[in-house]
């Protein structure tokens, strides 16, 4: 395992609040890379035959001005009506006919072939600014990477997450018998009110611990999460609301005393002889349902880009994969009406994440997260294998005498290959870049913030905790290592005090080692169309920063006038020892001396 780093801050918090500004369409817009003229002709050849997107895909110029960091999405609209789609025909819809669809598309298909050319077989996400990042939304929220986490800052999450005020009996005001495991919602002391869900039966902290785990992680990495926190509590903390009622059978009727009493019978007690439970505190506004990933909400007019096509929802897919959270299907999300000031706009939310670190509703989930739940391609193997050949997942262990541990390993885990229990659209369309983004969140938690976050998880066996933050590290890196080795992780280029500087967060997040890489730069100036005079050379460099009065510089600087070329292109390719790398490549402004623009 690797050792705790420190969490670089390429990205001040002032260099964002300067920044705030509606993201207007224009700033979505990326271009090929600089220097990559095949790859540009085949991306015109590819986008002349695919659908039009929510924003135009040609060359934005280039401009001298900040980066936009704020997506325009939270203006005032009137209360949407909530959504509550059927989770029967959702399953079939993504299970079946938009695979189908995605499948038998001829523009899909073209642009498949041109991956074999750097093309990609979707369009670049649409809410990307000239930076290739997600900017702040109503959707997510850049934290883990771009600003200092401490580790006790990664383990507290939203709002604190210490649960209901225990200091007066918790009021419940309503209640859930069936299923497979009970439930109830509760107000407390404070008037909060509260989801209270507990582990399946046999398997007492597996997916509480899971649970609030993984909501430290989603909130951290940037989306929108509730309060969730392990609760412990005696049958005396509980009294029951006059009129709450109970469903069962079908029928409802009023709950009585007894029926509490009941639904805690069928619980495991903890060590303690207290009741275990995670806690989820009810989001701020009006409830108006789940999101869609496929398409808009017709009645929200911030909703301008399509679902599938947002970044975060498109590299959901891979940090889904490094916790295991199968169960992505739209119910786990919420949307809220909130109110700010004077306007009252939708917030999206994440909910739900019991189901991760290999355990599910019934308690350890060996084949999850490795097929979908009817996923024809393994069946028809297993049938032509005659039983010859056995399923990854099937070789799968859980760690030895830790039972509150699910199927959560490293072993046989292959970030590409993960599927959630349905197909999902907008991780159908995750492409390299949205995979790098994804990946380069992930390998900036360190090993003491997984560690802190995993004690959140309250296991009673130490041994477990140590377990759960030893996989989440070793998953981490293989994550960064499968998708850095394809998107170099050459990244955050500034200009300060005189000195044009990178990050190569493959080496800094312990991915590579420093004595086998090496890095090769060269410049050139040009005009807002990324176009200059030519002539610029290859030179290596030992470090990740050079002068910025350096002779190359210089020289290219007297390969045009500024008014002309008003930008200078860093282009920049790295060596692990093998050959060069695909080059990233930054633009800064030669008035305002700012780094405007990246292209991968």
């Amino acid at each position: 395992m690797r050792e705790s780093i420190r969490n670089r801050c390429p990205l001040s918090a002032c260099s964002f609040m300067r920044n705030r500004r509606p993201l207007s369409a224009c700033s979505f817009m990326r271009a090929a890379p600089a220097f990559g003229a095949r790859a540009r002709a085949l991306a015109l050849v590819l986008g002349i035959l695919a659908p039009a997107p929510d924003f135009a895909l040609a060359d934005e110029p280039l401009r001298d001005a900040p980066v936009v960091w704020y997506e325009d999405d939270r203006n005032h609209v009137a209360q949407p009506r909530e959504r509550d789609p059927n989770l029967l025909w959702d399953g079939i819809n993504d299970t079946v006919i938009l695979p189908r669809e995605r499948y038998t598309n001829p523009v899909r298909l073209i642009r498949r072939i041109g991956t074999a050319f750097g093309g990609d077989h979707v369009p670049a996400a649409s809410n990307i600014n000239a930076l290739d990042e997600a900017p702040n939304s109503s959707w997510f929220t850049n934290r883990i990477g771009h600003f200092e986490m401490t580790a006790d800052e990664a383990a507290r999450g939203p709002g604190g997450g210490s649960g209901p005020d225990m200091s007066a009996p918790w009021t419940i005001v309503s209640a859930k018998s069936e299923g497979v495991t009970p439930g109830f919602n509760i107000r407390d002391a404070k008037g909060d009110v509260y989801v209270i869900k507990f582990d399946p039966p046999g398997f007492l902290s597996m997916s509480t611990a899971a649970g609030v785990i993984s909501n430290r992680i989603f909130h951290a990495c940037g989306y929108n999460t509730p309060e969730d926190a392990i609760v412990h509590f005696r049958r005396e903390d509980l009294v029951l609301a006059e009129g709450v009622k109970l469903k069962e059978h079908g029928v409802k009727r009023v709950m009585t005393t007894a029926d509490v009493d009941k639904l805690l019978a069928s619980l495991e007690l903890a060590p303690d002889g207290t009741y275990r439970a995670i806690s989820s505190k009810f989001l701020s506004g009006v409830p108006v349902g789940c999101f869609n990933y496929l398409g808009t909400r017709g009645d929200d007019p911030n909703d301008r880009v399509r679902h599938e096509h947002r970044r975060e929802l498109r590299g959901l897919k891979i940090i889904a994969a490094w916790i295991n959270h199968f169960d992505t299907k739209q119910h786990n999300s919420l949307d809220m009406y909130v109110t700010e000031g004077d306007r009252s706009y939708v917030k999206h939310h994440l909910i739900d994440f019991a189901s991760t670190l290999g355990t599910g509703a019934h308690g350890p989930a060996i084949r999850y997260g490795y097929e979908y739940t009817f996923d024809l391609p393994p069946i028809a193997l297993r049938l032509a294998a005659l039983g010859f050949r056995e399923d990854t997942w099937r070789k799968q262990t859980r760690p030895e005498g830790l039972a509150e541990v699910g199927y959560f390993t490293t072993k046989y885990f292959d970030p590409r290959e993960f599927k959630p229990l349905q197909p999902n659209s907008a991780f159908a369309n995750c492409t390299g870049r949205d995979a790098y983004w994804a990946a380069k969140i992930i390998s900036a938690f360190t090993d003491e913030q997984l560690l802190a976050i995993a004690r959140e998880g309250r296991y009673y066996d130490e041994r477990a905790t140590e377990y759960v933050a030893r996989t989440l590290a070793e998953r981490r890196d293989k994550i960064a290592r499968a998708f850095f080795d394809e998107v170099p992780p050459i990244d955050f280029f500034t200009l300060q005090n005189g000195t044009l500087s990178f990050h190569d967060l493959g080496v800094e997040r312990g991915i590579y080692p420093a004595d086998k890489t090496k890095y090769r730069v060269r410049f050139e100036v040009v005009n807002a169309d990324r176009r200059g005079p030519g002539g610029g050379a290859w030179r290596e460099i030992a470090e990740t920063e050079v002068a910025y009065d350096d002779p190359a510089i210089r020289e290219a600087f007297g390969r045009g006038a500024e008014r002309e070329y008003p930008f200078l292109a860093i282009e920049v390719q790295v060596s692990r020892g093998k050959s060069w790398s695909p080059s990233t490549t930054a633009y800064l402004a030669r008035a305002g001396r700012r780094i405007v623009a990246l292209d991968r």
